[in-house]
C-alpha cells in the first residue's frame, strides 16, 4: 500500500528523501485493508448512476471548453448498438473457408494463422484442465451467432469478396518501400522522402511490389483493402492486378489531385479525373471517389466530386485534419476548417470516410455525426508520423463509426491497429472499458466493409 505524497508539504518531502533513515533493518508493516476497501467503496459511489450500465463504450463528461463547441451529449451506448448483419453477393468459393474466430478451448490451426481469436490468452482453467469461457469470449461467440453461426470468410482469387474479415480501409502500398529509413523529423520532412519514392514507381514495379504487400495483408488477416491511389492510371490497373494475384479484394480509391504534390499525382481538370474514374469503372473495377485533401483540391473540385459520388452512390474518402498546418492553411484560404469545407461542398454523407481526423474540433465532429460519415483511424502510421491522437471517446460519444487502415504500412497487423486504438482511448479516458472485444472486432471488419461499399447496407 503506497502513501500519497503531498508535494506542497516540505516536511513530508524531507521525510521521503531518505525513507529508511529511522527504520530498523526488518519492519513489519500493517496494512489497513478494511479502511482501503471502505475508501474504494466511497470512490465508487462518486460515479454517476447512469454510468454503471453495461451498454458498450461510455463517454466521460466533456466540458464545453474542452470540446470547443456546445454539444448535446448523449450516452455512447445508444449509438453503438448491435452489429448489422453484413451480407455480400459471394461467388461460390474455390478455397476452404478460413476461420476468423475460434471457439474458446478450440485448438489453433497453424495453417490458418493469423486469423486468431481476439480474446487473448488469459483464460482460466478448471481442475480438469478445460478452459472457461471469458466474458470477451462470450461476446465474440454471440457475435458469431448473429453473423450466421460462423464468422468465416470465403475467398476466390478473381473476386475475393469477404463475408466477415478484417478490412483495411486506407492503404498506400508503395509506401511500404520506405521501410525503416530515416525520413525527417516531422510529417512534412517525411513527406518529401515519400514523394521521392513515388517518382520511381512504374506499372511493372507496382504489379510486383503491391502483390507482395497485399500478400502480407492477407497473411496478417486482412481480406479487403481500400488502395488510396495517386500514382497514375496505368499503375491503378497494375494495383488491381496485384490484388488479384494476392487473392485480396480491392477497392481503388482513385485520387483526385489538382495542385501540390508531384506531376504524376495531378489531373489537369476535374473532368479529366472523372474520365479516369469512369475508365476504371468500365473495366469492372470497384472504385471510390477520393479527393486527396482540401490542400490538393480547390473548392470547385470538391463540389463536383461530392455531386458525382452522391449521384453514383460511390464511397468518398478524403484526408482531413491530419496536421495542424493543414487546418491553418484551410482557414487562411477558405475561412473555415477542413471538415466544415467538405460539408459546405457537399462531400459529407453516409458514404463518406474522413481519414485521420486527429485534430478535428467539436463542430467538425458534430458535422460528421449529422452526415452519418465515418472516420478511418490509422493508429500505427499516425504514431510513426507524429500526427497526434484521434479523439476516440468524442467520436464514440457522437456515434461516429470507426474503421481502420494500415496507411503507410509501417506495420501490417490489424490486431496492432485495434490494440493501439484501444490504448489511445484508455489513455484519454483513464478507463480500461471504453471498448469491448466485440466493439473492436466490428471496427476491424464490418465497419471497414461499409466504408468501402462492400456491405449490402453501405
Amino acid at each position: 500500500m503506497r502513501r500519497r505524497l503531498i508535494r506542497d508539504d516540505p516536511e513530508e518531502d524531507r521525510r521521503v528523501e531518505n525513507p529508511r533513515r529511522d527504520l530498523p533493518d526488518h519492519v513489519d508493516v500493517d496494512v489497513d485493508l478494511p479502511a482501503t476497501k471502505q475508501r474504494r467503496a466511497e470512490e465508487k459511489d462518486d460515479v454517476p448512476a447512469d454510468d454503471h450500465g453495461d451498454t458498450g463504450p461510455r463517454q466521460a463528461v466533456v466540458r464545453e471548453q474542452e470540446d470547443h463547441r456546445r454539444v448535446d451529449h448523449q450516452t455512447v451506448g445508444e449509438r453503438v448498438g448491435e452489429l448489422p448483419e453484413a451480407r455480400f453477393d459471394v461467388p461460390e468459393a474455390c478455397e476452404e473457408a478460413v476461420q476468423l474466430v475460434r471457439h474458446p478451448g478450440e485448438e489453433e490451426d497453424e495453417s490458418r494463422r493469423p486469423a486468431r481469436g481476439v480474446t487473448g490468452p488469459d483464460h482460466e482453467r478448471d481442475e480438469d484442465g478445460d478452459e472457461d469461457e471469458t466474458p470477451d469470449g462470450e461476446r465474440v461467440r454471440k457475435l458469431r451467432e448473429r453473423m450466421g453461426g460462423d464468422a468465416s470468410f470465403h475467398v476466390r482469387k478473381d473476386t475475393a469478396v469477404p463475408e466477415a474479415a478484417f478490412v483495411n480501409a486506407h492503404c498506400h502500398a508503395f509506401q511500404r518501400g520506405l521501410g525503416d529509413r530515416t525520413a525527417g523529423s516531422d510529417f512534412w520532412a517525411w513527406r518529401e522522402t515519400m514523394l521521392e519514392l513515388a517518382t520511381t514507381q512504374t506499372p511493372g514495379g507496382v504489379r510486383t511490389a503491391y502483390a507482395d504487400v497485399y500478400r502480407e495483408l492477407r497473411d496478417a488477416g486482412y481480406r479487403a483493402v481500400g488502395e488510396f491511389h495517386y500514382l497514375g492510371l496505368p499503375e491503378a490497373r497494375a494495383a488491381a492486378e496485384a490484388a488479384g494475384d494476392a487473392g485480396i479484394e480491392i477497392v481503388l480509391l482513385h485520387v483526385a489531385y489538382a495542385r501540390g504534390g508531384i506531376d504524376r499525382f495531378r489531373q489537369e481538370s476535374v473532368g479529366a479525373y472523372l474520365s479516369e474514374l469512369e475508365e476504371l469503372r468500365a473495366a469492372g473495377l470497384r472504385v471510390g471517389v477520393a479527393p486527396h485533401s482540401v490542400r490538393a483540391c480547390p473548392r470547385g473540385w470538391l463540389e463536383e466530386l461530392g455531386r458525382y459520388a452522391a449521384e453514383h452512390e460511390l464511397p468518398l474518402h478524403v484526408h482531413a485534419d491530419e496536421q495542424p498546418r493543414e487546418i491553418e492553411e484551410c482557414l487562411a484560404e477558405h475561412g473555415m476548417r477542413p471538415v466544415e469545407l467538405l460539408d459546405a461542398c457537399g462531400c459529407l454523407g453516409p458514404r463518406t470516410t474522413v481519414v485521420h481526423a486527429t485534430h478535428a474540433d467539436g463542430k467538425e465532429l458534430d458535422l460528421l455525426a449529422a452526415a452519418g460519415a465515418s472516420v478511418c483511424a490509422c493508429p500505427t502510421t499516425e504514431a510513426d508520423l507524429a500526427d497526434g491522437f484521434l479523439p476516440v471517446e468524442r467520436l464514440l460519444h457522437r456515434g461516429i463509426e470507426l474503421c481502420i487502415g494500415s496507411d503507410s504500412n509501417v506495420r501490417i497487423d490489424p490486431h496492432e491497429e485495434l490494440r493501439e486504438l484501444d490504448w489511445i482511448a484508455r489513455r484519454q479516458s483513464g478507463r480500461r472499458d471504453v471498448f469491448t472485444a466485440e466493439d473492436l472486432l466490428e471496427i476491424g471488419t464490418a465497419n471497414g466493409a461499409r466504408s468501402l461499399g462492400l456491405a449490402a447496407n453501405a
